[in-house]
């Protein structure tokens, strides 16, 4: 018995220094806990008169020796992880004026400011927008209505569909465009030039045309071509770009620049809709079959609404939509040859048509 009575001291003495140390570290798995209680319960019941093998106890000190190292490592492999992810985050400035593509679906609400959204669009289309909380339930639905074609940021007010105010966090969005053939999701990615890094509870995001972008949801990173690099908004006047989201500015009460034009791939009725900055209809305009050719086509707006009033000064948009509801392409390019200032917002001058184009709309520099 005194070889019992030796023992039993000894493991009470091992249980002792082991529950001080777990409860300093009160944060540890409980499979270690667990591995020690039971070898201890084992070693505390034995029949003293058939103790356990001395190869029994070595061996099973083995397994929690390697028990232990193992919670050691994942500890270890943890804090490299964690490690690394913050050189990653140290890294954010590299991508400062290069070109990437992100997917984008969410938008951040802190103490009532929420950040933007952002979708593109093939072509003109209305649209709906709804919003998700974390649970995936729908807190809000916007109706849009008419959207030309290009990056569109959506601006939503922080409320619910009851006009209360939700909590902060992360909220998600769907956007849905109707073409004219009925709704379908679109994916929301953004293109675009990284302009700066900015950073949200630690972690950055890369702005890119006005939203912000996470490292993670990066789909592709390009160094943009030297020789048509762009640092400044003067650097385009000279260069050739491609839109599809012409700006038709009307001033002193003249529409610049030539006719309205688009582009068809038959011969069908369509009717043209001109739209103020505001996304509220001007105007609409209705071309039989017979006058509209296969190829480009063009149509005479004279800077008056539906009742043939005169429009105010400002920026206008215009959609073309075929009888069949498909959309007419309305792209233009060619070479930029000034820059115009409307409402403190600088704008590029197409050179043949005199049609405007903002820098967030730009889709190809060639």
């Amino acid at each position: 018995m005194t070889v019992s009575s030796t023992t039993n001291s000894a493991l009470d003495n091992i249980s002792s220094s082991y529950v001080s140390s777990t409860s300093e570290e009160s944060n540890e798995t409980l499979g270690r806990e667990e591995f020690l209680t039971l070898l201890v319960a084992q070693l505390e019941n034995q029949d003293p008169l058939n103790p356990q093998e001395g190869t029994d106890f070595t061996a099973q000190l083995a397994e929690y020796s390697q028990l232990e190292q193992l919670m050691n490592l994942n500890e270890t492999i943890e804090t490299l992880s964690t490690s690394m992810q913050d050189d990653s985050s140290g890294d954010a400035t590299q991508y400062i004026g290069k070109e990437v593509t992100g997917y984008i679906d969410s938008m951040d609400v802190s103490d009532g400011s929420v950040t933007a959204g952002f979708y593109n669009l093939n072509a003109a289309a209305d649209i709906i927008v709804d919003i998700y909380d974390a649970n995936g339930n729908k807190v809000d639905r916007m109706y849009e209505g008419q959207k030309s074609s290009g990056g569109q940021l959506i601006a939503w007010d922080g409320n619910d569909a009851n006009g209360d105010a939700v909590a902060d966090g992360q909220y998600t969005y769907v956007v849905m465009a109707d073409y004219g053939e009925g709704y379908e999701q679109v994916t929301t990615s953004v293109t675009g030039t990284v302009d700066g890094v900015t950073y949200n509870n630690g972690t950055p995001y890369l702005v890119v045309q006005g939203v912000l972008v996470s490292l993670d949801d990066l789909t592709s990173v390009t160094d943009i071509d030297s020789d048509t690099k762009i640092n400044s908004i003067m650097d385009y006047l000279g260069q050739s770009v491609k839109t599809t989201a012409p700006i038709v500015l009307v001033e002193d009460g003249d529409v610049s620049g030539e006719d309205l034009s688009f582009e068809m791939e038959s011969e069908e009725a369509v009717i043209v809709r001109v739209y103020d900055a505001y996304d509220e209809l001007v105007n609409e305009i209705g071309i039989d079959a017979e006058d509209v050719q296969e190829g480009i086509n063009t149509v005479h707006w004279n800077g008056v609404d539906s009742n043939g009033t005169a429009v105010n000064d400002g920026l206008y948009y215009y959609t073309v939509q075929t009888a069949s509801g498909d959309y007419a392409n309305t792209d233009i390019s060619g070479e930029i040859s000034s820059i115009r200032k409307v409402n403190d917002t600088q704008y590029l001058v197409f050179k043949d048509s005199g049609r405007l184009v903002s820098l967030s709309n730009i889709n190809e520099i060639y």
